[in-house]
């Protein structure tokens, strides 16, 4: 019995970590004050404000740009369309439970905008508030140009 044991633990050997062609790919770490912009664009007077600046914005605050624009048209074509169930007694607290998941949404936004997340798989059902922010966009034609001049750090593991 003690033979099985010793040759169990001494055929064992450590496993050094995978390098993935992800984990050694550059990837842009937004400054400080690109978060606290990309945090003020899910505020409504946030979106004026950085629409009728002719500041250039970065490829992250052009991406929470487009979300929070997004969020803000479903959210208050919501509230149009949500006020007419509030007249009908027996649905009246659906559009209380749409804000309560519109304000969640809005939370995790600005959750990922603080942590520096600026992607969303294209697939994911998330994408719509990019995909509606984006055709504003272009219906306005905003000025959409980006920061060119940014150097991406390397990650270190």
């Amino acid at each position: 019995m003690e033979e099985t044991l010793q040759s169990s633990t001494t055929e064992t050997t450590p496993q050094t970590p995978s390098t993935t062609p992800e984990a050694n790919a550059q990837v842009y770490v937004p400054s400080s004050t690109e978060k606290k912009r990309a945090i003020m664009m899910y505020l409504l007077i946030g979106i004026i404000i950085v629409s009728f600046n002719n500041q250039t914005k970065s490829e992250f605050e052009q991406f929470h740009f487009k979300q929070a624009l997004g969020w803000w048209a479903i959210f208050l074509l919501l509230v149009v369309v949500t006020s007419i169930f509030m007249l009908i007694p027996i649905i009246k607290y659906i559009p209380l439970l749409v804000v309560i998941i519109m304000v969640w949404l809005l939370g995790r936004f600005i959750k990922n905008a603080r942590d520096g997340k600026y992607s969303i798989v294209k697939d994911s059902k998330l994408a719509v508030f990019v995909g509606l922010g984006e055709w504003i966009l272009t219906l306005f034609e905003v000025n959409t140009t980006e920061k060119t001049d940014q150097k991406t750090p390397e990650i270190k593991n």
